[in-house]
């Protein structure tokens, strides 16, 4: 392993376990009004994207790392997702 694998895996192992800290205090306060569904949308799909691009050009470090990071965000994305739909519920019954 190159100097350069080592950086691309601190990289890789950085940038993916970032949700970490976001997903423990989403999860422990059901917090997430915060936090943009545009943003976690095109979070998700460019996480997605990368995944698929890394299948298609054999390159695992690429489908590793953007696959840990879809399963981290998608809880987040669930209390979000959960969040807003409960918010537009209470505005119909008012």
């Amino acid at each position: 392993m190159t100097c350069i694998d080592v950086l691309g895996f601190i990289a890789g192992i950085l940038t993916t376990f970032s949700a970490s800290p976001q997903l423990y205090y989403s999860y422990t306060t059901k917090d997430v009004k915060s936090l943009s569904l545009s943003f976690m949308s095109m979070l998700l799909a460019g996480l997605t994207t990368w995944a698929v691009y890394g299948l298609l050009i054999k390159a695992l470090p690429i489908i590793i790392f953007n696959a840990i990071a879809v399963l981290l965000w998608l809880p987040i994305y669930g209390l979000k997702i959960h969040s807003v739909i409960k918010k537009r519920g209470k505005k119909l019954k008012t």
